[in-house]
Formats: C-alpha cells, structure tokens, sequence
C-alpha cells in the first residue's frame, strides 16, 4: 500500500487538479484510480516514477492518525476531494463506529505533507522502500465503483518488490 499512496501523492504533485480515489495491493502489485482532466501517457509515467523516486529518498515518515468521522470529513471537504469523502461514508454505512485512520506522508508541518484515508499498516518511512524495486507499469481506464454511470477515471498499475533483482 505504501507505493501506491507514494504514487498518489506523486501525481497530485505532478497535476495539482488530480482527485485521488482508490488504491489498494492486488495479487501481482497495486494501483491507484485518479479523475484527472487530461489523459495519462506513458510519459506521464516515466515522469510520475521519477516523482515516486525524489519522495522515496526525501524518507518520509509515514504517521498513523485516528480520528473520529466528524474530523476526518471536516478535512475531506477542506481538501475538495469528494471521492475519499464518499469512501468515508461508505465505511460509516456500514459501520458507525468504525475506527477511521488516516496516514500521512511526512510531519504535517513539512512542505511535502500528504495524507489519504487507509487502514494500513506501513513500513516506517518512505525511505524504507527502495527507489529502484518498483515499476509502473500501465494506464487503463475504470469506472468509479466499477460502475459505467459514474466517471471514467484513469487507473496506474504498478509493481513492488524487496529489491531490484526481485523486480
């Protein structure tokens, strides 16, 4: 899960109008869903790894926060991302006292702080993974809730290993 929210917050560095939605470990890597405004190229990748490469080395601490539903939707609709809000109400539906936790990437205070909804757990840093162990691999489109009335979004695939001679 770690490089996929390093991921995250690499493509809203890179495009500042992204909305993040999903992205979890699947059986051969990860992916991330993003509602963007222009499509993503495999230069766009090339670009975003590079970015996923600069946040690595930064060693970021990744820093488990609980909070109540209350707050964490009060931060949800202060950063205008309406996808994450409705996974929030998505886990109170079907839990009401659900613990919500958020990770952040980096101390809040630290100019590349970034955070997303997730139960976890995470390695202790972004440093902790190596810069030359993951890959991204494609772009691919996908509903959102695997549902074709809602938005098409642009999904990246990716793949993380221990080491490079894994990869």
């Amino acid at each position: 899960m770690q490089c996929a929210h390093i991921m995250a917050m690499a493509v809203q560095r890179l495009h500042k109008d992204a909305q993040v939605t999903i992205g979890p470990w699947i059986d051969r890597g990860f992916y991330y869903d993003f509602d963007l405004a222009t499509p993503l190229s495999d230069k766009d990748l090339k670009a975003i790894r590079k970015e996923m490469q600069k946040i690595m080395r930064l060693n970021l601490p990744f820093i488990r926060e609980e909070l109540s539903a209350e707050e964490a939707e009060a931060r949800i609709r202060a950063a205008n991302e309406p996808y994450k809000l409705e996974i929030l109400q998505s886990i109170t539906a079907r839990d009401p006292a659900a613990p919500i936790t958020i990770y952040h990437i980096g101390e809040a205070d630290h100019p590349s702080h970034w955070w997303d909804l997730c139960a976890g757990p995470h390695v202790a840093s972004t440093g902790a993974i190596q810069p030359d162990a993951f890959e991204l691999e494609t772009v691919a489109g996908a509903y959102w809730r695997g549902d074709e009335k809602n938005a098409m979004l642009q999904r990246i695939y990716g793949t993380a290993w221990e080491s490079a001679e894994q990869l």
